[in-house]
């Protein structure tokens, strides 16, 4: 395993922590591919979306989410590291703020993330954090 000393010289106490947290609760789960399935529909990406991100056919990670397949160590670390970078995104834009994309390379070069695949990861989270507030400013405005 790689160890980074400078680990977390850009990324936030808060985010290695979800980082730890989604690693616990994937590992430790008697059903680690439903937990992926949840993260993974929790932030708004079809399978073959994550298949792009992580270089896998959209069929392996079915056959993942669906218990066939065990996740390996790199499926897990590397679905953490898009989950975490996912959730950094929404945070940003959750507070209003302009979206960092220097900051967030440095986070994907600190986790080992392609940074390649960061303009896709950005379009992903906020266009599936942007539909969210939609669907909860409607509910909203029902009640």
């Amino acid at each position: 395993m790689k160890t980074n000393l400078n680990r977390h010289l850009y990324t936030p106490e808060w985010l290695a922590s979800f980082e730890k947290d989604t690693a616990g609760e994937i590992i430790l789960s008697h059903d680690p591919g439903g937990v992926i399935r949840e993260y993974r529909m929790r932030y708004g990406m079809s399978q073959e979306e994550l298949g792009h991100i992580i270089e896998l056919r959209r069929e392996s990670i079915s056959r993942i989410e669906n218990g066939i397949v065990t996740p390996t160590f790199d499926f897990v670390r590397g679905f953490i590291m898009t989950v975490a970078i996912i959730e950094a995104i929404r945070v940003e834009r959750a507070q209003n703020k302009e979206i960092n994309v220097h900051l967030l390379e440095n986070i994907a070069r600190e986790s080992d993330f392609s940074i390649e695949k960061l303009p896709f990861l950005l379009k992903l989270a906020v266009e599936s954090y942007d539909k969210k507030l939609i669907k909860i400013r409607k509910s909203l405005k029902v009640k």
